[in-house]
């Protein structure tokens, strides 16, 4: 028993790390902007496919490809941003809903017009590697998938604490009218953050694709797994997300073990709503 609440720890630990990337966008884009992005999942789902297709059609490795995967979203997310997502900014929050669940419904639908409504499976030539150490059994793809994800918090790390760019972002989160005071361009500030959230979450999906199944509708999952991991680390704070997912990652590789696998999943939501009544700030509070 003691084996399998290690390595269910273990995996839960790697898994939470890619959650992690989808949630911290998601709480980027709410903390510098107050929106709440409910087509982020469906972003996760287009970088899971670009990588998949730059695999299937140019032989790229997945790994490989996650830098244009991440540019392509980034870009995509700049649009969305410039043409509807400012629009509608200083708009009742109903409408901020509608806009982006909107977004949501023409990235998947589109996508399933385009690919039709099949599953896909990315597999690389080490997909079934293993590493063991003693009774502990890695998968090659996950570790590599945390590694890279702990990379991707560090980069966002440094970017946002020292660079001019990053203190930017976080100034226009803190208080946007004394950033503006100060010379800040909030527009761009907001189209670098919408840019960037959708952006690590695309590097998210790429992770994933090599060893979760594909399909156009897979977003709505990770989205809402994205909702309750920000909720749970305090709406807008991308570091409380990161430890937050590591967190609902390992509750739900323990939880497989005590209650059948199908309902794993609920007692991610169950915390969601115990959060909810008990603390509703999240762990961490906001603050990007």
């Amino acid at each position: 028993m003691l084996e399998d609440v290690v390595n269910a720890s273990i995996n839960g630990i790697l898994l939470g790390s890619v959650y992690s990337l989808i949630a911290m966008g998601l709480a980027l884009i709410w903390g510098v902007m107050d929106v709440i992005n409910f087509a982020q999942g469906d972003y996760m789902m287009l970088g899971a496919f670009i990588t998949y297709f730059l695999f299937i059609g140019l032989g790229i490795d997945p790994l490989l490809s996650i830098p244009l995967t991440f540019v392509v979203v980034f870009l995509t997310g700049i649009l969305t941003q410039r043409f509807v997502i400012d629009r509608i900014l200083e708009a009742p929050l109903i409408s901020q809903i509608a806009a982006t669940f909107s977004i949501l419904l023409i990235i998947r639908f589109g996508a399933e017009a385009l690919i039709g409504p099949y599953t896909f499976r990315l597999v690389t030539g080490y997909a079934d590697y293993v590493i063991r150490l003693g009774f502990i059994i890695l998968h090659y793809t996950k570790l590599l998938a945390f590694i890279i994800s702990i990379l991707t918090v560090i980069s966002l790390y440094i970017f946002l604490t020292r660079t001019f760019l990053g203190t930017a972002i976080r100034a226009t989160s803190q208080n946007r009218i004394a950033a503006q005071l100060v010379g800040v361009n909030i527009g761009r500030m907001y189209k670098l953050a919408f840019g960037i959230g959708v952006g690590i979450s695309a590097i998210g999906g790429a992770l994933l694709s090599t060893f979760y199944p594909l399909h156009p509708e897979m977003g709505g999952f990770f989205c809402l797994l994205a909702f309750v991991i920000v909720v749970f680390g305090g709406f807008g704070s991308i570091f409380g997300a990161f430890f937050s997912g590591i967190i609902i990652g390992v509750v739900q590789m323990l939880s497989a073990l005590f209650v059948p696998p199908t309902l794993k999943d609920a007692i991610a939501f169950i915390i969601f709503i115990l959060v909810l009544l008990f603390r509703p700030t999240g762990i961490f509070g906001k603050g990007v």
